[in-house]
């Protein structure tokens, strides 16, 4: 509802990530933003690809925790994460998945805004970051794992009662 929040919050987490390749500022246009390096200049025309990816998941991720209305009332969501890493170097790699386990954590509490999250990726480090856990927790909040895969010209959605994604280091183990 409000650019200057946003901008605050985004800028104090890159950071609180040591991030320093960009940063956001407001425009001239009044209710915008603008990225900027660190030496002030507009970064619009110089965002590498993982760069773009990298501010429209931050965005992202501020909305789910905002809202469009005045009010700052929210209902309980859904949220999907879909494949959030391509294109990104290891450094920022981190971030976002620091901050997408930070999302699954709020979502254990009891207040959160968000009723459920889904996490698609290809990329089985992303994968394997985000989903491990210290101990195990058994609780309404469990995670659940499934895969999809294609038999005979149908998708097949498979349910496991593990994680079934494995390492290369983990299948070298098993074998």
């Amino acid at each position: 509802t409000s650019i200057k929040p946003t901008l605050n919050d985004l800028n104090k987490l890159l950071m609180s990530f040591g991030f320093s390749n960009f940063s956001l500022a407001e425009s001239e246009t009044s209710g915008f933003y603008k990225i900027i390096r660190a030496d002030g200049s507009d970064a619009k025309e110089t965002l590498s690809e993982g760069e773009k990816s990298f501010i429209t998941f931050l965005y992202f991720y501020q909305l789910i925790k905002g809202s469009f209305e005045t009010s700052g009332s929210t209902m309980q969501r859904v949220v999907v994460f879909d494949d959030p890493v391509s294109s990104l170097d290891s450094d920022v790699l981190f971030i976002v998945c620091n901050l997408i386990k930070g999302v699954i954590s709020e979502i254990r509490g009891s207040n959160s805004s968000l009723a459920q999250i889904f996490v698609l990726t290809h990329n089985i480090y992303f994968h394997k970051e985000i989903t491990f856990e210290k101990q195990k927790q058994k609780n309404d909040n469990t995670p659940t794992f499934w895969t999809l895969k294609k038999q005979n010209g149908e998708s097949k959605i498979i349910p496991h009662t593990e994680n079934p994604v494995l390492s290369s280091y983990e299948m070298l183990w098993n074998e």
